[in-house]
């Protein structure tokens, strides 16, 4: 089947019917509020389901490898980033990722980090105060993509590292709005968890904090930035147990993972760009949607020029580029019309 037709159907079918559930089946607004947490509890339960049947060591990714060998490494007293993975590679997984992924990975299965963080999107929705059909259409935009059905069968982390972030910025928002820095320590520690998952993070936190951390006065900055760095080492350390050779550190380490498909500059700039961007925020809406443009074109641009330099064929099919990242955007899409829908 021609690439261009499966993106049609792709967008199609989620897209398509995200927005005939939330335009047309009003009548979904009869229903009662249970029959939204059954359904969504029963999905939650499929899920897992799925998780458990399939052997992660019979797939052609490694998230879920990588998160595991990054978690029993650091119990282990060891540096993570040198041990290898079901295929035979080193994890890019940053240490906040292994406080994310112990508790599953103490319940025998890191994979159930997925489900689970479906549940509590779920959650989540559920006591948003809007339509059903609206919350039913958050739902079906989930279930029906492609690529979030990849991230439960593969096991990966990704979309649930962006959901969570996402979740902690809503949820920061809704409950600190006129003032987001009023309990600054707490704020710090989980900047700080989060900083430390993905570098692609950076760029919604930024959007959310950068402008409001502006216009603090001098003593609200330091104790801000203080608390930012000792939570930031304090969680770094425990990769720092047993650190190898320089030259080890040099080669194996989750930064030369994490920025191996985009160009440096690129890279750079979609880090800087928010800065500026987030002086045009007034709402959390805006950070989702200014994070869905700066990702959106990082991950595009990255694409078109592997595509250039390398061919189509080998960038879609072969390791040049994760394809796996144009999923990113779905967490972003997610949260941001779950705010709008609370504007309606």
């Amino acid at each position: 089947m021609p690439v261009a037709l499966v993106f049609i159907l792709y967008f199609g079918l989620t897209f398509g019917g995200f927005f005939l559930i939330y335009k047309k089946y009003r009548f979904i607004n009869n229903l009662k509020n249970y029959n939204f947490l059954i359904l969504s509890f029963m999905i939650f339960c499929v899920f897992c389901i799925i998780n458990f049947y399939i052997d992660g060591t019979t797939l052609n990714t490694d998230r879920w490898s990588a998160m595991h060998v990054t978690i029993e490494s650091i119990l282990n007293g060891k540096y993570p980033y040198a041990e290898l993975d079901h295929l035979g590679q080193t994890s890019s997984n940053l240490p906040g990722l292994f406080f994310i992924g112990l508790p599953f990975y103490l319940m025998g299965n890191v994979g159930l980090l997925q489900p689970f963080i479906f549940l509590i999107l779920m959650l989540f929705v559920f006591y948003l105060k809007i339509e059903k059909s609206n919350k039913i259409a958050l739902l079906f935009f989930l279930v029906s993509s492609p690529a979030y059905l990849f991230e439960i069968i593969g096991k990966s982390d990704l979309m649930s590292n962006i959901f969570l972030v996402l979740l902690f910025i809503s949820l920061w928002s809704s409950n600190f709005k006129n003032n987001i820095f009023k309990k600054s320590i707490l704020l710090a520690f989980f900047t700080a968890l989060f900083v430390l998952t993905r570098g692609i993070v950076v760029i919604p936190l930024t959007l959310f904090l950068f402008s409001k951390f502006y216009i603090l006065n001098l003593k609200s900055k330091t104790k801000f930035i203080f608390w930012l760095l000792v939570f930031l080492l304090l969680i770094a350390s425990i990769v720092l147990i047993d650190l190898p050779s320089y030259v080890t550190i040099k080669e194996h380490n989750p930064f030369n993972h994490q920025t191996a498909f985009a160009p440096k500059p690129l890279i750079i700039a979609s880090l800087l760009i928010p800065f500026l961007f987030s002086f045009r925020v007034k709402e959390s809406v805006d950070v989702f949607r200014f994070s869905f443009y700066i990702i959106s074109v990082l991950i595009i641009v990255t694409f078109i020029l592997n595509w250039m330099e390398e061919g189509f064929y080998n960038n879609l099919h072969g390791n040049l580029f994760d394809i796996t990242y144009l999923g990113m955007i779905i967490p972003i899409i997610f949260f941001y019309y779950s705010e709008k829908f609370k504007m309606e």
